[in-house]
């Protein structure tokens, strides 16, 4: 994972900044979303192939709902 790849997402408004700030009264979340076709880039599927989530799975590492696979 490039490291150099850091974006910063309000979990309620989905803004994104290159910069942590403060949004809704709240710090932004750190994400690393790894890079283009990046297993972390895609939504999670349970074994029968529906979808878990179709957020990614950085997203979902970033805001505490699942573990991170690093």
């Amino acid at each position: 994972m490039n490291e150099d790849e850091i974006i910063y997402i309000c979990p309620k408004c989905f803004q994104v900044c290159d910069s942590e700030i403060e949004c809704h009264q709240h710090l932004m979340v750190r994400c690393a979303p790894g890079e283009p076709g990046d297993e972390r880039r895609k939504p999670i599927y349970d074994d029968y192939g529906q979808f878990v989530s179709r957020a990614p799975r950085w997203y979902l590492e970033a805001v505490g709902w699942i573990e991170s696979k690093k």
